[in-house]
């Protein structure tokens, strides 16, 4: 994208107006789609300015939706009443929910294995949960001192960076509880967003 000139104004290609405040964004993996969450998560065609569909369970206002890079129909979403809720989309209906002792701040798909995610949560830990078992979670990641705020994997699916509050970015192998690195350096604030590239080469 070019920038613009100077004393331009950059103006949007397209302007969707919702009826609901948006506090989440995640596109489809293959498709010309979309979802945003808020009080609830709707499905938007790119060509269209009305959703395609809208899903919900409860009326808890929802933070983060993110949809599954494998079985690309399914996304997961974070609710502020401790849900993480998954849904279908070609049923346009809600499929399974889990409630934590406290809230989920997002969640993370394994770009690896379709049925593996991992939570961050306000808790300290991150949990990675199997979809099929929703029970008991498969792991609990903990170190952080501090809410973690965003998690997300490597290509390889074997590894995945977390973001906290306590100001510090940890890595964590899969399978185990403890992280492998810490960074942090003095000048650091809270972290609310942290990205693994696509090259695997850097965390951002």
């Amino acid at each position: 994208m070019d920038g613009p000139g100077y004393g331009d104004e950059e103006e949007p290609l397209h302007t969707i107006l919702g009826k609901t405040v948006y506090t989440g964004i995640d596109h489809h993996w293959k498709e010309a789609v979309f979802a945003t969450c808020g009080q609830q998560v709707d499905i938007w065609d790119e060509q269209r300015t009305n959703p395609i569909c809208s899903m919900t369970w409860g009326f808890d206002s929802i933070s983060s939706v993110k949809f599954n890079p494998i079985e690309t129909f399914l996304l997961g979403s974070c609710a502020s009443d401790r849900n993480i809720v998954l849904y279908d989309m070609r049923q346009a209906t809600p499929l399974k929910k889990v409630i934590l002792d406290m809230r989920t701040n997002t969640i993370c798909w394994n770009p690896m294995e379709a049925f593996i995610f991992t939570a961050a949560n306000e808790d300290y830990n991150l949990y990675t949960f199997d979809m099929r078992a929703l029970d008991t979670p498969v792991m609990v990641h903990m170190d952080h001192v501090s809410a973690v705020l965003d998690v997300d994997y490597s290509p390889t699916g074997k590894e995945f960076v977390s973001a906290s509050f306590d100001k510090s970015i940890r890595i964590f192998p899969v399978d185990k509880s403890r992280s492998r690195e810490v960074y942090h350096t003095k000048r650091m604030q809270h972290v609310i967003c942290v990205k693994w590239t696509s090259d695997s080469k850097y965390i951002m």
